[in-house]
């Protein structure tokens, strides 16, 4: 079964069992050969994509992103945008807000206050100074 984004167009090379991702992000179509090799085809031609390997192209090809028919105003480059490459993926969560030493050193103090507050609070000391 091929499948096709944007322009780029992925097909398996056999009828053999395959298995292989296509994702496109921001523009930019990942192609993986998971198992079998594949058919990648766009504007600059086929190339085979063999099993275990990785692949990305532009999703439109220069024809189809080139609208102006004057071709002394604009190049296919001027048309192109640059695509600013992220990092990968964003980092997991780093932590609860409780786990920050401020969040543990006010509830430390408030378990501190409260304690102070309520042996304090008693009508009779709490280590009377005369025995009965």
């Amino acid at each position: 079964m091929a499948t096709t984004a944007g322009d780029v167009r992925v097909a398996p090379v056999s009828n053999a069992w395959t298995e292989f991702n296509v994702t496109d992000v921001d523009g930019t179509v990942k192609i993986a050969a998971n198992k079998g090799d594949l058919l990648v085809t766009d504007d600059n031609g086929t190339v085979t994509l063999p099993q275990g390997q990785q692949t990305t192209r532009d999703e439109q090809s220069a024809q189809s992103a080139d609208t102006n028919t004057n071709p002394d105003t604009n190049t296919n480059k001027d048309k192109k945008k640059k695509k600013k490459r992220g990092e990968g993926a964003a980092p997991g969560a780093t932590g609860g807000v409780l786990d920050s030493p401020v969040a543990v050193g006010v509830g430390s103090a408030v378990i501190v206050g409260v304690t102070t507050w309520v042996l304090l609070q008693g009508t009779s000391p709490v280590s009377p100074s005369s025995p009965n």
